[in-house]
């Protein structure tokens, strides 16, 4: 071709894009039986400047200070003020003697934990225990419930480690004895045998006619659920004895064998297990509803420490193990006619704080109230939770609009009354969702019910004496997510909604600072 006859066929190209450009539809075209929109970008939109980032966001990252796995978790020792000066464990009466609660050095607070009008009395059952050595003995707990972006430990991780650094205590905590997911945790649970998980969400196995599904919203069975019988009528025969007599004689059926289950989990320490997570000290297994007698062999390696039938218990019961040396390789092998349902294993120290990280992926946190409370109740106290975090609502911001805004966070603060009627103490802490971004365009934006959201959540909070920390504003709030996805390294995924494990670490840094903050203003008042 002749350069004139490409240079028309290149103009004339431009010319029909141009066209294309100022004649098409600003909104689009939608297909609504494809659910399929085609857009096309104006010429307004192709001349505009790159958006710049906000500066909120900019000042955050440019100034920001990624922790990392190997940062150092003893006790911070910072002059001019007092910090808590303890040995690496307290399990032990005599290590709690000279303990005064002091506060504690932390970095400044980038986003503060916010309260309801009576300030951080709402957190004074949380408080009260870490200042108390009687209840550090027995053991402090924090459940950290939330969706997906709490996988793989993240968030409850770094807090555990901090927290466990000031307070004692070792351990992983809580641990299912099936994991829903295969993915690094602390302690990867490994299953050999039948083992099912049966779940409260999102589907209810049609099986289990109960609603009794503990702390972790889940149990698990090394056997399949018995099936009832129904009452069979009996087989008789009529016999004539003598001339006139007749008389029923019963020939039931010989009894049926029953079959003998087994199954077998290895708690494997992986890569980002952390050297207090290691430190196990005492093992309680919460289980109930078998009416069968099962054996339990407990192993380090092929190192056999315990071996137990166990009694059947219609109910709800705990079996609890103890240990002198640090496990390496434990293992534990069931058996039996019938399966106990097992809510959860929790893997302590002797004392201290042991933190729990019970993500539920897909889930928006309305699963409270759909549970038998009174197995709720039982494991808190049992348990000894002095503060529950709830940090939901990201999945309900694709679905949610301004109209359906206020029902979900009524349903959400449904769970938090519940959780309040059955241990009225309880320190609760609702966390907002972060930033999520949808594409726009060749732009990624906040989804627009995002902002609405937090504000009902924080308001929702206050009304229920919580306290609420904001998440969202914590990473820069509005179109914050991209600079997280594209900051190096990364602080967040591709699908601009969870956060990397570097981002996460960044997140839990600034909450736990937030936390000990309130704590430091407990301290300087009532102690």
């Amino acid at each position: 071709m002749k350069p004139s006859s490409i240079l028309a066929f290149f103009v004339s190209i431009l010319v029909i894009l141009l066209l294309i450009m100022l004649c098409f539809p600003k909104n689009g075209i939608t297909f609504a039986k494809a659910d399929i929109s085609l857009n096309f970008p104006t010429f307004t939109d192709w001349m505009a400047e790159t958006k710049s980032r906000p500066d909120s966001v900019k000042t955050i990252l440019d100034n920001i200070e990624i922790p990392t796995d190997d940062e150092d978790d003893s006790v911070f020792a910072v002059s001019e003020i007092d910090t808590l000066e303890i040995a690496d464990s307290l399990a032990l009466a005599e290590q709690y003697k000279e303990y005064v609660p002091r506060p504690i050095a932390i970095d400044s607070i980038h986003q503060p934990l916010e309260m309801p009008p009576n300030g951080v009395a709402c957190l004074e059952n949380l408080f009260s225990a870490l200042s108390d050595p009687e209840q550090l003995q027995s053991m402090v707990r924090i459940l950290h419930y939330g969706d997906s972006q709490i996988e793989t430990d993240r968030i409850t991780g770094y807090m555990r480690s901090k927290l466990q650094a000031q307070f004692g205590g070792s351990g992983p905590g809580l641990v299912p004895a099936k994991s829903p997911y295969d993915y690094k945790s602390p302690i990867h649970v490994v299953n050999t045998g039948e083992w099912k998980r049966y779940t409260i969400f999102p589907k209810i196995d049609t099986t289990i006619t109960h609603y009794r599904y503990g702390v972790l919203a889940s149990f698990s069975m090394f056997a399949p659920p018995p099936v009832p019988e129904k009452p069979k009528a009996p087989d008789t025969t009529i016999t004539m004895i003598g001339d006139s007599l007749m008389k029923e004689i019963f020939n039931p059926e010989p009894p049926k064998v029953k079959e003998v289950h087994k199954g077998s989990i290895n708690f494997e320490f992986t890569s980002i297990t952390k050297a207090n997570v290691k430190n196990i000290k005492q093992i309680r297994m919460f289980y109930g509803n078998c009416k069968e007698s099962f054996a339990v062999t407990v192993r380090d390696g092929e190192n056999v420490l315990y071996s137990d039938s166990i009694a059947p218990s219609s109910y709800y019961s705990i079996k609890k193990w103890t240990f002198q040396s640090p496990l390496q390789n434990l293992a534990m092998d069931f058996s039996g006619t019938e399966s106990p349902e097992i809510y959860a294993f929790a893997m302590d120290g002797n004392g201290g704080v042991a933190c729990d990280n019970i993500p539920l992926r897909g889930c928006s946190g309305t699963i409270f109230t759909k549970m038998n409370s009174q197995i709720l109740q039982k494991m808190y106290n049992d348990l000894h939770v002095k503060c529950v975090i709830l940090q939901f609502g990201g999945n309900t911001v694709p679905v949610l609009k301004s109209e359906t805004v206020k029902g979900y966070v009524s349903s959400l603060m449904s769970q938090v009354r519940l959780i309040r009627k059955i241990c009225p103490e309880m320190s609760i802490i609702i966390v907002g969702p972060a930033d999520m971004s949808t594409k726009v365009m060749d732009d990624y934006q906040t989804y627009e019910v995002l902002p609405e959201l937090v504000e009902a959540m924080r308001q929702a909070a206050f009304a229920n004496n919580c306290a609420f920390w904001d998440m969202y504003s914590a990473m820069g709030g509005q179109n914050s997510m991209p600079d997280w996805v594209f900051h190096e390294p990364p602080l967040a995924e591709k699908d601009f909604t969870h956060f990397s494990a570097q981002g996460a670490n960044v997140i839990a840094k600034m909450f736990y600072n937030a936390l000990i903050g309130c704590y430091n203003q407990y301290i300087r008042k009532h102690k």
